[in-house]
């Protein structure tokens, strides 16, 4: 099994500390387009954004192709049916880390005529690996590295693929921080009307700044009273000391940055982290959240059961899910194991699936 050596963990954790400080989707894709061949060595790295029904194409790579195949995007629309790798996403939705190679000799790929008319005219073009960021369909984000001469390693496919979940929660964060900067200079009003929040915190902790909305919500979330505003709620400290703490070198590769999320009542407050190097930026967003726990009560479960079996099934552990409900974890233990009785089942996965089948059924 292919492992990273420490200088590849080194490089991995210095990407990711840049790529959570990044703002908008335009920082992502120039911040991917300039590091990412630190990590994984290539004549040409690509952000696409490709919609095949209606053959069209977004892309931006470095270094640029205008220059030297200034009709390039023409014709890969023209040949793009016939990329595996387009082919494979749309049949298996399986972004995980893919190469050419995987799909057709080197023999096979230089008959295609997207080979011939575009791949065979750039430095780079022999060679392609790719991951794709999940996005509703038929919309299809991919990043690829290209390259001449020597095909991609096991040690660039795991480099990519640990990178994946990463850039998943990056490209969340980004689209959530352009979208609020759009809606900002469009409607030229302030944060709160556009039904977020928004907590600006320095390095040592203190809060610097928040919205009225912002106000609103961690008073009614965590305070249950007015909150003073100068210093975060105890759960939420510790949980952006884990976030901060998960780009810290240990051996291991780190895991993804997940959304702080915590319920009342029939909503739900999810809070993201964007970091700077001198302060942390907390975007909040509240959710309606009565509509999955609903569509499992008539099959047998209790209010408190369908909250959990529905957190259960979006992968949150016993502790995140007390968090969550502001309930013990012991508590979520005994809902769970009444949720498994009633489901005939043994495991978290199996009770996930069961309860999914569930909700397809709704629809």
């Amino acid at each position: 099994m292919e492992r990273l050596t420490a200088r590849d963990l080194r490089g991995l954790l210095a990407f990711l500390e840049g790529v959570y400080a990044v703002h908008d989707l335009d920082g992502l894709v120039e911040y991917v387009l300039r590091q990412l061949p630190k990590l994984v060595r290539s004549d040409l790295t690509a952000y696409n954004e490709i919609n095949p029904r209606q053959r069209r194409i977004v892309w931006r790579e470095g270094p640029p192709l205008a220059g030297v195949f200034p009709e390039g995007r023409e014709i890969f629309q023209q040949h793009m049916a016939d990329h595996p790798l387009i082919a494979h996403y749309e049949r298996s939705r399986d972004g995980s880390a893919r190469k050419i190679s995987d799909f057709l000799t080197q023999r096979q790929f230089h008959r295609l005529g997207l080979y011939t008319e575009f791949f065979r005219r750039f430095d780079g073009g022999d060679y392609q690996m790719v991951i794709t960021l999940p996005t509703p369909q038929p919309l299809v984000v991919g990043i690829s590295v290209n390259r001449d001469h020597r095909d991609f390693t096991e040690r660039d496919r795991l480099v990519l693929n640990l990178l994946r979940p990463h850039l998943i929660q990056a490209y969340r964060n980004a689209e959530a921080m352009t979208e609020l900067a759009a809606l900002l200079a469009t409607l030229g009003e302030g944060v709160d009307s556009l039904g977020r929040g928004l907590i600006v915190v320095s390095r040592e902790g203190r809060v610097r700044f928040a919205t009225r909305s912002a106000r609103h919500w961690m008073t009614g979330y965590f305070e249950g009273r007015s909150w003073s505003g100068e210093r975060l709620p105890e759960m939420l400290r510790v949980w952006l000391k884990q976030q901060e703490a998960c780009l810290a070198s240990t051996g291991d590769a780190p895991r993804a940055r997940t959304p702080f999320v915590v319920a009342r009542d029939d909503r739900r407050l999810l809070i993201r982290l964007v970091s700077e190097p001198d302060r942390l930026l907390l975007l909040l967003e509240e959710e309606l959240t009565t509509v999955v726990p609903r569509l499992l009560e008539p099959h047998g479960f209790t209010r408190r059961e369908s909250e959990v079996l529905a957190w259960v099934a979006e992968g949150k552990t016993n502790a995140e899910i007390g968090q969550i409900l502001s309930m013990r974890r012991r508590t979520v233990s005994k809902h769970l194991e009444r949720v498994f009785q009633k489901l005939g089942v043994e495991t978290r996965t199996a009770a996930a699936l069961q309860a999914l089948a569930l909700l397809r059924q709704c629809d």
